[in-house]
């Protein structure tokens, strides 16, 4: 069991340490970048060399360049998704979960977009709104948060019936004070898996669509790279495909095995360290602003949501 903790230790450790050296790649593509990866740099299909580390493509472009601009390109596109999908089902799991009135049509909502193949939904929306990367954005977030809302409200149901809570509701707590202070950073113990996992989702699906051509033309990504490698005729025919399709594709596959690394760590791992860290921060700031003073004579917080609780909420489960 030891052994199998420090692997999963392990694992999420190098799953973080090369999500930030994807960031730090994303963020200073323009000082690494050699050249301008819309401009043609050099001979066609020339092979790796050091004035282009990676090669040039079939119209002389450095692909060393687009592979830097492509990184950042799909962790923008990534970072959007994982901000617009996470804040959605959040949003529908805390009010599907609390407001009764509520929980009916927002579960009818959930249920249809789960029952929806994905991929195609996703192709036949980005289709018809458009190729460009807003759209692409907006698609994904917007139909990828199902799963996760209801996660959430389960969550939030589990802790409607916690004693804490009850005592809190006999006392004359009020459903609000009650979301607010203990609800509520119940739920973010949830949230760092969701952000990894989407961020996977986000980037593989960009350079899926991007792959068939519905990606945006005016952006240098890993999907668009692969794109254009594998409509030129003669790839397999020599060695070009190895400095053409290698380097996106390994990227990929890296970006999906370190977030996976790094879903497990966060989901598994024994003391589950970010995310506590993340409950805890919020627990405290909810408290502080929301803690009542002490009535004259009196030991006790004169808010009933003051009960302390049995036990901190645990995103353990």
């Amino acid at each position: 069991m030891a052994a199998k903790r420090a692997a999963v230790n392990r694992g999420a450790l190098i799953g973080g340490c090369l999500l930030a050296l994807l960031v730090i790649v994303a963020a200073l593509a323009p000082v690494l970048a050699p050249d301008d990866p819309r401009l043609s740099s050099g001979p066609p299909l020339q092979a790796p060399s050091r004035a282009h580390p990676f090669g040039t493509n079939d119209i002389g472009q450095d692909i060393f360049s687009e592979w830097l601009w492509g990184a950042r390109a799909s962790l923008v596109v990534g970072l959007l998704v994982t901000l617009l999908s996470t804040t959605l089902s959040w949003s529908v799991g805390i009010a599907a979960g609390l407001w009764r009135r509520a929980e009916g049509p927002l579960l009818a909502v959930t249920d249809l977009l789960l029952a929806l193949p994905s991929l195609p939904l996703y192709l036949l929306v980005v289709v018809a709104a458009g190729p460009s990367q807003r759209n692409l954005v907006l698609a994904l977030g917007l139909l990828s948060w199902p799963a996760f809302a209801r996660v959430v409200r389960s969550q939030v149901i589990t802790l409607r019936g916690e004693s804490y809570i009850e005592a809190a509701r006999a006392l004359g707590a009020g459903p609000w004070r009650i979301a607010r202070r203990h609800i509520l950073p119940g739920t973010f113990g949830l949230l760092p898996a969701k952000i990894v996992l989407t961020l996977r989702f986000a980037i593989f699906t960009e350079a899926t669509l991007a792959f068939l051509g519905l990606g945006d033309p005016a952006l240098k990504s890993w999907g668009t790279m692969l794109s254009w490698a594998f409509a030129y005729p003669l790839l397999f025919l020599g060695d070009v495909w190895t400095w053409w399709v290698l380097p996106p594709a390994l990227a990929i596959i890296l970006v999906v095995l370190a977030t996976t690394w790094l879903a497990i760590g966060l989901e598994r791992g024994p003391d589950r360290r970010l995310a506590e860290l993340i409950d805890t921060f919020v627990s405290l700031l909810v408290a502080s602003t929301t803690r009542s003073p002490l009535r004259p004579g009196s030991s006790r917080p004169a808010d009933a949501t003051a009960v302390r609780r049995p036990g901190t909420v645990s995103s353990e489960r």
